[in-house]
């Protein structure tokens, strides 16, 4: 039994394939030096702490399967995720709901108002199916908003102009509410975060009898790890293949850490920053979490900026557009026609951009499925 990617999702299938069949061994390959993929804590020498170093990684599901998992491997801070994005120097909380209609509308507006406003703006891009980005958010909450709120952010975020992108890029993480919930997940009834990090949980699975993991070790099509019976790929799908279709257009994320007087840093623990003078789109700064995060000193605090672009801890992100979306789908049906050999592909290189709790469920239902599969004679 072999797995490709020692992230959250590979490591998760072996700790539960060796769980389900006792005795059973698993081979994890992994091309980098490190274990845990985007989520693990890894120590910054030049800032003297242990941070998630891409970003802030928040489990928020309503699964009590995900939860009860995560809860029996690590202990877990509970933590209601909220996001702010900053607007003419104030915190307007995402998603959007009666504070931004507010902060671009007018302060005095009560819901039922702001309601009639924002219907009368999107009301001529109304009644079309949304090829973009754009379409889709003018519909939705109009030009004023789509400029204040979403052009610059979605622009910064992915290096392209919002005209260019497919509409799930907008209506994945964007919405409109007009009241003042401001949790970023508030339909998941589970949120927290696993006390001392990712990195730590990932390590404890992959340190269970009968996993052995070979970092360093790339895989792919033409040189795969040696299994009997099954293959797990979370790799990205185009390069397991070679690109011999060719490669998936992305864009790079990079967070830049470094310390920050406490005059400028922010007040909440993710801001978005839609403004497009200001150069980075996103700041996180992990002393705002529960528990106290890092920080370096009683005067500065631990800052990361989140901006479009390579870097030292860089985020590859399949662009969501027309022409990606049908080479994704023709590279996935190409990995289908694979499963009766034993090879079978999970996690994000699949699947592109799944969050914590989404990651989770699929790696347990792939374990699952693929212990039921190998009991059978």
């Amino acid at each position: 039994m072999a797995i490709v990617g020692a992230g959250l999702v590979g490591l998760i299938v072996a700790e539960r394939l060796t769980a389900l069949l006792p005795g059973v061994q698993v081979l994890v390959v992994e091309a980098t030096s490190r274990l845990g993929g985007l989520c693990a804590s890894q120590w910054n020498e030049h800032l003297g702490v242990n941070v998630h170093p891409r970003g802030t990684h928040v489990l928020a599901t309503s699964s009590r399967r995900v939860w009860t998992y995560i809860a029996a491997n690590t202990r877990v801070i509970p933590y209601r995720h909220r996001v702010y994005a900053s607007y003419q120097g104030e915190l307007v909380p995402l998603p959007l709901g009666l504070e931004a209609v507010q902060a671009v509308y007018g302060a005095d507006l009560d819901a039922d108002r702001a309601r009639v406003l924002v219907e009368r703006d999107t009301a001529p891009y109304r009644g079309k199916a949304p090829l973009t980005v754009e379409d889709a958010a003018l519909a939705s909450v109009g030009p004023r908003l789509y400029e204040a709120f979403v052009h610059g952010y979605v622009t910064k975020q992915w290096g392209v102009d919002p005209a260019k992108l497919s509409p799930e890029v907008f209506t994945s993480r964007f919405g409109l509410t007009y009241t003042r919930d401001n949790q970023y997940y508030p339909n998941a009834r589970y949120q927290g975060l696993p006390a001392g990090g990712w990195g730590s949980m990932l390590h404890r699975l992959a340190d269970r009898p009968g996993i052995r993991i070979e970092l360093g070790r790339a895989a792919s099509v033409e040189d795969p790890p040696e299994y009997a019976r099954a293959c797990v790929v979370t790799s990205p799908i185009d390069a397991w293949f070679g690109f011999d279709r060719g490669a998936l257009e992305r864009r790079s994320l990079a967070v830049e850490w470094r310390r920050t007087p406490m005059s400028e840093a922010p007040r909440a623990a993710t801001v978005t920053h839609p403004d497009p003078t200001v150069p980075y789109y996103r700041t996180h700064a992990p002393g705002l979490l529960p528990g106290g995060g890092p920080t370096v000193t009683d005067s500065t605090a631990l800052v990361g900026y989140e901006r479009h672009g390579p870097g030292e801890y860089q985020v590859d992100f399949v662009l969501r557009s027309p022409a990606n979306q049908q080479l994704a789908d023709a590279y996935r049906a190409r990995a289908r026609q694979l499963a009766n050999g034993g090879l079978l592909f999970a996690g994000r290189g699949f699947t592109f951009y799944d969050d914590m709790g989404t990651s989770i469920a699929s790696a347990l239902t792939c374990a699952t499925a693929l212990a039921r599969r190998l009991r059978t004679p």
